[in-house]
C-alpha cells in the first residue's frame, strides 16, 4: 500500500538534494591523499570528475559528497575521517574568505564570515550562536533530515573546521568547554576527546560547541580593518556571482534555525525579519514553486520526523518545541503530513 499523497509530497521535499560547492569535495580529496587512499578510484566509482579550473563555480549534490566521505572512512578504517577533513581545510580556493576571516578584530566579528561561507561553499551550514551566562554556544542545525550517521559526519567536519579556525585566529591552541553531538556512538568518543581536548557529550539535544564567552571579544593578533573591508567588497561580488546564488529557501532555513518563534508567524513578520516586503518574499518563493505556508509545513514535518525517529524527546516535548498549542493540534497536523499519528510513526522506526 502506497504512502498518503501528503507524506509523499513532504518526503520528496526532504529528499531533493542540496547543491554545495565542489570546494567541499576537494577538502575530502586532500585528506584522502594524505591518508594514502586511492581517492581517484572512489571518485570514478561514484561518477565524479574534478575540474580545478572551475572549482569555485562548480556544484555537486551533497549526497554524492557524503557517499565519498563514507567510502574514505571505510578505506581508512577511521570512523571519524571528517575530523581530519575539517582540520585540513585552509581556504585554498577561496583566499578572499581566508583574508576576510583572518583580518577580523575579534572572534565575534570573525563569526560573521560564516555567513559568507554559507553562500559560497555550503548553504547547508546553518549555525546559530547564543550567549548563556559565561558561555557561548555555537549550535549546528541541519537544513533537512539526514540519516544519523551522515549528520554525525557533517557535524564532525564543521566542528573540526571551527576549532582549527579558532586556533589560527588566536595563533595558539584554544579548547572548547565541551562538544555536544546528537548521535550516540560511544566508541568514537575517545577520538573526539583527543581531538577537541575537552569533555564530549553524546545523545545531546543539539550538535553544539561550547566556548568561554570571554573569548568572543578578545582582540585578535591578525586584526586589519582596512584589509578586511577590501576582502568584504570582493566577497560581495563573488556571492552575487556564485552558482549557489541568492536562494530564498536557504535564507528562510537560516532564519528559522535562529528564530524558531517565526515558524508560526504570518508571512509579513517573516519577510520583515528577512528585510524585505511580503510581496517580494512571495514572489521569490513562487519562483521556487512553493509558498510560505507550504514551506513551513515541510520544515515542521522535517523537524517532527527527526525528533520522532531519534526518540530523544517525548511527543509532548516535540509538540511544545514545534510551537503547537496542544498535543491534539500537533497530532492532527502530523496525521495530515504523514498519514499516521505521531505515536504510530515513532513505533515504525523503533529498533
Amino acid at each position: 500500500m502506497g504512502r498518503p499523497k501528503e507524506e509523499c509530497m513532504l518526503a520528496k521535499a526532504d529528499s531533493d538534494d542540496l547543491k554545495i560547492s565542489m570546494v567541499m569535495l576537494h577538502i575530502i580529496v586532500t585528506t584522502a591523499q594524505k591518508l594514502g587512499i586511492d581517492i581517484q578510484a572512489i571518485l570514478r566509482q561514484h561518477g565524479i570528475a574534478l575540474d580545478l579550473g572551475h572549482i569555485t563555480q562548480s556544484t555537486i549534490e551533497r549526497r554524492k559528497v557524503l557517499a565519498v566521505v563514507r567510502a574514505v572512512e571505510h578505506a581508512a578504517g577511521n570512523p571519524a575521517v571528517s575530523l581530519l577533513c575539517g582540520e585540513d581545510y585552509d581556504f585554498e580556493y577561496t583566499p578572499q574568505v581566508k583574508t576576510f576571516l583572518m583580518s577580523a578584530a575579534t572572534f565575534r566579528e570573525a563569526l560573521d564570515t560564516v555567513l559568507v561561507v554559507q553562500r559560497l561553499i555550503s548553504p547547508a551550514l546553518l549555525l546559530d550562536i547564543e550567549e548563556v551566562g559565561d558561555t557561548a554556544v555555537i549550535r549546528m542545525h541541519m537544513d533537512r533530515v539526514l540519516p544519523e550517521e551522515d549528520e554525525r559526519r557533517h557535524a564532525e567536519l564543521v566542528f573540526a573546521c571551527l576549532k582549527t579556525i579558532g586556533n589560527r585566529l588566536m595563533r595558539k591552541s584554544i579548547h572548547p568547554r565541551s562538544v555536544h553531538f546528537r548521535h550516540g556512538r560511544a566508541e568514537i568518543a575517545p577520538l573526539y576527546a583527543e581531538f577537541f581536548c575537552c569533555p564530549i557529550v553524546l545523545n545531546a539535544p543539539h550538535n553544539a560547541l561550547i566556548y568561554d564567552r570571554a573569548l568572543a571579544d578578545i582582540p585578535l593578533p591578525g586584526r586589519f580593518p582596512e584589509l578586511r573591508k577590501q576582502a568584504a567588497h570582493i566577497l560581495d561580488q563573488q556571492v552575487a556571482d556564485s552558482p549557489l546564488g541568492d536562494d530564498p529557501i536557504q535564507d528562510l532555513k537560516r532564519l528559522l534555525a535562529q528564530r524558531g518563534d517565526l515558524l508560526h508567524a504570518p508571512l509579513e513578520r517573516v519577510a520583515e525579519a528577512l528585510h524585505m516586503s511580503a510581496r517580494t518574499l512571495q514572489r521569490r518563493l513562487a519562483k521556487r514553486d512553493t509558498s510560505w505556508v507550504r514551506f513551513r509545513e515541510q520544515i515542521l514535518f522535517q523537524m517532527a520526523d527527526q525528533d520522532l525517529k531519534s526518540r530523544r524527546l517525548t511527543i509532548d516535548a516535540i509538540c511544545d518545541k514545534l510551537g503547537f498549542s496542544d498535543r491534539r493540534s500537533f497530532a492532527r497536523a502530523f496525521q495530515r503530513w504523514a498519514g499516521v499519528s505521531p505515536s504510530a510513526y515513532r513505533k515504525r522506526y523503533l529498533p
